[in-house]
């Protein structure tokens, strides 16, 4: 929990007018910034192994506007690899950034009560998608190769996994600080899903 603490005062030093102001919307974008991992099970030549895709938030740089960006690094799987998650449902490749905003209320007075109300209310948040051009494909697939999707104008959901969900079940070997689900969507793409784990460290 300390660790969490500091990683947060860290990071609100970097969101414009944080260290002033602590708003629903900089409260919620400090929430979702980590450095995460998804499982994944991966075939390569015939042989299960385990893998861990990487999936960093942290504070878009030099933006004109308060947002978060989230970057999904490659799988670098060799050629024929196939993956799948935790879940035993297919995973694909997906290599780039969507850039998230978040609409809410922004006053630091009420700012620390709105966030607790609406994680417990909601479990988490919907961020629209302000850039987000990615990407996806087949993990053993040469990236040049891959189609280009854009999520821009879509949403990120991002919300905590409940306690005893099948999620948690599934997260619960990592013995994760923390544990996140995201769902990104937009008009005429496909559905992508990620189950996160922030991995104490070492």
């Amino acid at each position: 929990m300390r660790a969490l603490l500091r990683a947060l005062c860290l990071a609100a030093c970097a969101l414009p007018a944080a260290a002033s102001a602590q708003g629903l919307r900089d409260r919620a974008f400090l929430w979702v910034l980590g450095d995460f991992r998804a499982p994944l099970v991966c075939v390569v030549e015939g042989t299960p192994r385990q893998a861990l895709r990487r999936v960093r938030t942290y504070v878009t740089p030099h933006s004109a506007r308060p947002s978060v960006r989230v970057q999904f690094y490659d799988l670098e799987a060799p050629l024929g690899t196939s993956c799948g998650g935790v879940s035993s449902q297919l995973e694909p490749n997906v290599i780039g950034a969507i850039e998230l905003v978040f609409q809410g209320r922004t006053r630091p007075d009420t700012g620390e009560l709105d966030f607790r109300n609406a994680l417990r209310r909601d479990g988490g948040f919907d961020f629209p998608i302000a850039q987000g051009r990615v990407r996806v494909g087949p993990a053993g697939v040469p990236k040049e190769d891959l189609a280009t999707v854009d999520y821009t104008g879509g949403t990120a959901r991002i919300e905590s996994v409940p306690p005893g969900s099948d999620t948690a079940r599934r997260l619960a070997s990592f013995h994760a600080d923390r544990q996140l689900r995201m769902e990104l969507t937009a008009d005429g793409v496909a559905k992508l899903v990620f189950e996160l784990v922030e991995l104490p460290p070492r």
